[in-house]
């Protein structure tokens, strides 16, 4: 402690309060503030990278009831959570629930999140570009590539271009009768 140039008195450290379970109304979970007023399952879905069936999985193993709310979790069951999502194969969530399967450098599945899930797919997609794919292609020109018609649906992300091909309309012409009296 430093002390008080005008006095002998040490600096008075602030006090630091006790958080109460009600009073918590936001915590921050894999990158993410979350609302503590509202349920756990549905929060947890909001994360990216959590599945309706992932969020399910993980409210199973951790034994926390579905109609919970965040708030009412204790220390201990919310560090639970955030090693749960951090080491799922601690707890033995099953495989087939995980968004990146068979990693090409390692072979193993993992689940990422968040940030590491946006940047992985971009390096993905980066090295799908590169190696001149037929995929790569239609990435780098931002066409659809699962095969979906483009002619008349939107070419691109930037939906609708232009007009509809085959399309024509005829200008109304006065009738020729209507005028004579």
């Amino acid at each position: 402690m430093q002390a008080n140039k005008h006095s002998n008195r040490p600096a008075k450290e602030p006090q630091k309060k006790a958080v109460d379970m009600q009073e918590r109304k936001i915590v921050r979970i894999a990158d993410t503030d979350l609302d503590g007023s509202k349920k756990v399952r549905d929060l947890l879905r909001s994360i990216t990278g959590i599945s309706f069936s992932y969020s399910n999985a993980l409210m199973k193993v951790l034994k926390i009831p579905e109609e919970k709310k965040l708030q009412d979790l204790d220390e201990k069951q919310l560090n639970e959570l955030k090693e749960a999502l951090s080491n799922p194969f601690k707890y033995k969530i099953p495989h087939w629930l995980f968004n990146w399967r068979r990693d090409e450098t390692t072979g193993l599945d993992y689940h990422v999140l968040s940030n590491e899930l946006r940047s992985k797919t971009t390096l993905q997609i980066q090295k799908i570009k590169t190696s001149r794919s037929y995929r790569g292609y239609r990435h780098s020109f931002n066409y659809k590539m699962r095969g979906q018609k483009v002619r008349s649906r939107g070419a691109n992300f930037h939906g609708r271009v232009g007009s509809s091909l085959g399309v024509i309309k005829k200008k109304e012409q006065p009738q020729a009768g209507a005028n004579k009296k």
